[in-house]
């Protein structure tokens, strides 16, 4: 069985705010879909630490890379004054997720140029990435979420996630959020 690596950043600025995607990890693990790595940061070191500690060889059946936090193009709000932008993800991440699947589960980060997400990919060696284009309702996305999630763990093919939810029962709900996947063959969907 395949698992999930998540690191999630500080939703709001309140420390009595509940705001989480452990469920979703949650039921996917009791429904013994997936195991789970949940890391909550909120400064870039501790992003950085936490992402380097992933790609350790003993993490390696945590193939997921879950990104929970805010975000816009091209950056991760790890909290609602720190911005961490995707090159400098994948300067810690540096040839050290082959065949790792990724998912930024932000708002419009997925809305970056091309040639940034290619760049990406081919700077960490990640074999997908995917996410959201534009603002996305929490509701909404954790019901998407927990289907995509099954299938970037447990889809022996890299394009298992595209498939499922490109299908005629996803597909509304994966234009409506704005979903987008980038190969790193270079193709989009």
């Amino acid at each position: 069985m395949y698992g999930i690596f998540c690191v999630e950043g500080q939703w709001h600025r309140s420390l009595t705010d509940k705001s989480s995607v452990l469920p979703t990890l949650d039921m996917l693990n009791r429904l013994k879909r997936c195991a789970y790595i949940h890391k909550d940061v909120a400064t870039a070191e501790e992003l950085r630490y936490f992402l380097t500690r992933w790609t350790e060889q003993r993490y390696a059946s945590f193939r997921v890379g879950h990104f929970a936090m805010h975000g816009e193009a091209k950056q991760l709000f790890v909290n609602d004054r720190i911005r961490v932008g995707l090159d400098e993800i994948a300067e810690t991440l540096e040839g050290r997720c082959e065949g790792r699947r990724l998912y930024f589960g932000s708002c419009s980060v997925l809305r970056a140029p091309d040639a940034i997400l290619e760049d990406f990919l081919h700077t960490t060696g990640a074999a997908m990435l995917c996410g959201y284009t534009r603002e996305v309702d929490w509701v909404e996305s954790a019901a998407f979420e927990l289907v995509l999630l099954d299938h970037l763990a447990n889809g022996e093919r890299v394009d298992a996630a595209e498939r499922t939810m490109r299908s005629r029962r996803w597909a509304p709900l994966a234009e409506h959020l704005g979903f987008r996947i980038m190969y790193a063959n270079g193709r989009a969907a």
